[in-house]
């Protein structure tokens, strides 16, 4: 009996899938406000450059920037996998590494989008995925749970699960790691500019480029009546100054100011000092969110 002929359904179901991760791959993943980034942007080093430009995220630790090009795996596994698949030969681990590779990318994706939500970059998450992001997420569970191999059900989910749990772990105690700088280092920190909310907002609406060179990465005091002041699950909590067009400045502040800002209301003059992480505008909605960092309440 020839390799051919030993060829089933357990062969082109994983093959078929194979198939799908390579092409998708090379396709638009995410719209982030026009800006298509694709799955190849990652590994290619597009993904944080265009983050950085048009929203000011850059990669957070750029020296381990060389651990994005394991994703390049993704779309060479895939190829191996189909030819294989199509040989009727067997593929090893090398489907169960290809799919924990691509949902780890996919999750990578989601929880940046998610972040660029919370920045006014867009209204959903949904809404600025694509469908080839979930066309190669499904690819890729159905890479694992159609190759024979690991017939425990158990170890399959396992393959599944892995790759989303170790991002969404990573991603929360980087985020941790950016924005849990002490309220008393910003405390104790000099202001570069003490300005109006008012005036801040407008100084970026009338010229972003400008704004962002003069303001990005600069610890600034802020002041102004809230316009909301929101806690979260977590007990960490967001204070915004907007004005009339819908513009706006969020601060993100930890949970160790959670018992000062719990007793805020909108509508309050308030003082925050910290440090701007740049402004993104949406053509959609015709308005400017600037966002900081580090921000610590200063009390009148």
């Amino acid at each position: 009996m020839t390799a051919s002929s030993t060829y089933s359904t357990k062969n082109w179901l994983p093959a078929i899938c194979a198939g799908i991760l390579l092409v998708s791959f090379f396709l638009p993943w995410v719209n982030w406000d026009g800006s298509k980034i694709a799955g190849y942007d990652m590994p290619a080093g597009n993904f944080f450059k265009i983050a950085g430009a048009r929203f000011g995220l850059d990669n957070p630790f750029p020296q381990f920037s060389f651990v994005f090009l394991v994703f390049w795996l993704i779309p060479a596994l895939s190829a191996l996998v189909l030819f294989l698949g199509l040989t009727g030969r067997k593929t090893g681990l090398l489907p169960f590494i290809t799919g924990f590779l691509s949902l780890s990318l996919v999750t990578v994706y989601l929880l940046f989008t998610a972040i660029l939500i919370d920045l006014g970059a867009g209204s959903s998450v949904f809404s600025m995925v694509t469908i080839f992001a979930w066309i190669h997420a499904i690819a890729a569970a159905g890479l694992i749970l159609s190759t024979a191999g690991a017939n425990s059900m158990l170890k399959k989910a396992g393959w599944l699960l892995a790759g989303p749990a170790f991002v969404f772990a990573s991603f929360h105690l980087t985020e941790k790691y950016i924005m849990n700088e002490t309220h008393k280092d910003t405390a104790s920190v000099k202001a570069d500019y003490t300005v109006e909310a008012a005036e801040l907002i407008k100084e970026f609406m009338t010229n972003d480029t400008g704004a962002n060179k003069k303001y990005l990465e600069k610890m600034i005091l802020v002041k102004g009546n809230t316009a909301s002041v929101d806690v979260l699950p977590d007990s960490t909590s967001t204070i915004r100054f907007a004005d009339s067009t819908g513009s706006y400045a969020i601060f993100s502040l930890e949970k160790n100011q959670f018992a000062d800002v719990k007793i805020l209301r909108s509508g309050e003059p308030v003082s925050l000092k910290a440090v701007c992480s740049g402004s993104i505008f949406s053509e959609i909605l015709g308005t400017t969110s600037i966002s900081f960092k580090r921000a610590t309440l200063i009390k009148n």
